[in-house]
């Protein structure tokens, strides 16, 4: 008898779980492609398939039909042949993505492309990138024969379907993260008391002409003379920046400098030397008075070093503390900077769109290796094609060129941060990426080792796919037409 009762109670346990576990969620797909694209394999290989979300669980039910004979659905998969992947329809698209929700560009016929760097290899390989920046649409690939790339067919359909939860980053890296932040708190170095009152010296300053009238005057040229022997550049032609009384130096300020200061100076606790005179043409400031850590870093003791280096952590997460959804730089939006070595491209209205863009770029500069190993009969040194990490492009506030001469250690031992050209709104690890291309590209020589190895603390760290996919992205700015700063 109790035998019986433990098997009634299973099967009832067993029933009224099944019973309460919901029916999978349907969900439409249309599928659109020209003659030989391989529409029906698609269908057959998708239709009526159950696909399970690896994040929650729920269950999908997909319900495959022919674009055209569909007014409404969650997902569109555009099939296009990866031999002539230039065959793709504006008017195709529009369709697609006003019957559907989400809509994906499919290469099929992946068995036909040689993967040899050939040519037509080349041209299959940049039409994603291409098509994906130019219908701001994703790109995907497939072969229904050995039925290789289905699954991510099937997780880009999870995702449209069942959004995915924003990128949660684990516990540990949490903590290690906020552990270190409260220790910069604890060394970093104090701020400036009040500035100095220089209302005397810009009492003369009412035009433009009262500025210029003090440039290349005796103080100004000494000034830049010696700067240039303080950079090691004496055989600079000249320098950005003119002193034109004892408290205050000029310069000419770039499109978005002087409202990057401002961002700065009312937004965080950073220094940053105040504009004096907003209504000028020339961005007339303060003159730190002290070093650049250029000059005075390996002078500095290893805990000095360190508490300068905590400091710079906290700018920095001060600096990511302000967001906005188009990348780019303060007034025009436009994006440009070290990383894309000067040249300007954009605007751009999200930070998919960008990253879409900033994917092309890659290619190009990629395809100039894989060209490279190609006439040189070395296909072993070419790179694989590099990929952007798309889990975080949320633009945050960047320095973009955080060297260490853009860094000044004054006589009271407060650390400010001057040269805001490069300032803009960009993907969190781009300030990391901008210090590295100075550190080991531009200044390679120059710099110190001990500071190197502080750049993950103050600005993050940067994987290694990261680091040749924007490596790849600044190579292929040389190539890649653009305007110039």
């Amino acid at each position: 008898m109790l035998g019986l009762n433990l098997s009634l109670s299973l099967l009832h346990r067993c029933f009224v779980g099944f019973s309460l576990s919901p029916p999978p969620q349907r969900v439409r797909v249309a599928v659109y492609g020209g003659p030989g694209t391989g529409k029906k394999s698609m269908m057959s290989k998708l239709n009526n398939r159950v696909y399970r979300c690896p994040r929650d669980g729920r269950r999908l039910r997909l319900e495959v039909q022919l674009g055209d004979r569909l007014s409404e659905a969650s997902v569109a998969l555009i099939l296009v042949d990866a031999r002539e992947p230039g065959i793709l329809s504006p008017a195709t698209v529009d369709v697609a993505q006003r019957v559907a929700t989400s809509t994906c560009v499919v290469h099929t016929k992946l068995d036909l492309v040689p993967c040899d760097y050939s040519h037509n290899h080349l041209r299959y390989l940049g039409s994603k990138p291409l098509l994906s920046h130019r219908f701001d649409i994703d790109c995907l690939s497939v072969n229904l024969t050995t039925g290789e790339g289905i699954d991510d067919v099937l997780a880009f359909i999870g995702s449209s379907a069942a959004p995915r939860p924003s990128q949660v980053i684990s516990f540990s890296r949490r903590l290690w993260s906020r552990l270190l932040d409260c220790v910069a708190a604890c060394f970093a170095l104090p701020l400036p008391g009040e500035p100095s009152d220089v209302s005397a010296e810009l009492a003369r300053l009412k035009s433009d002409s009262d500025v210029s009238d003090l440039m290349d005057q005796p103080l100004d040229t000494a000034w830049g003379e010696g700067l240039k022997l303080r950079l090691g550049a004496e055989d600079a032609p000249y320098v950005t920046v003119n002193r034109i009384s004892p408290s205050l130096i000029v310069k000419a300020p770039s499109v978005s400098e002087r409202a990057s200061m401002a961002l700065v100076r009312e937004k965080t606790t950073i220094p940053v030397p105040r504009d004096l005179c907003p209504h000028l043409s020339y961005l007339v400031m303060d003159l730190v008075d002290g070093e650049m850590l250029y000059e005075c870093w390996d002078k500095l003791s290893r805990f000095m070093q360190f508490r300068v280096a905590c400091t710079l952590r906290r700018y920095t997460k001060q600096l990511r503390s302000l967001t906005r959804l188009a990348p780019g730089r303060l007034g025009d939006g436009r994006v440009s900077g070290i990383v894309f070595d000067d040249s300007v491209y954009g605007p751009f209205s999200t930070a998919r769109s960008f990253s879409r863009f900033c994917g092309l770029v890659a290619f190009h500069g990629w395809r100039a290796k894989a060209q490279c190993g190609v006439f040189t009969n070395n296909l072993e040194a070419i790179p694989p094609l590099p990929h952007p990490d798309l889990s975080n492009w949320t633009p945050v506030f960047t320095h973009g060129d955080l060297n260490s001469s853009n860094i000044m250690l004054d006589r009271r031992g407060s650390l400010w941060i001057v040269d805001w050209a490069h300032a803009g709104f960009y993907p969190p690890v781009m300030e990391s990426i901008a210090m590295r291309r100075v550190d080991e590209t531009m200044h390679e020589e120059d710099v110190s080792s001990s500071w190197r190895r502080y750049r993950s603390f103050i600005a993050g760290s940067v994987s290694t796919e990261e680091n040749a996919f924007w490596g790849a992205v600044t190579t292929g700015a040389l190539r890649f037409a653009g305007e110039s700063c």
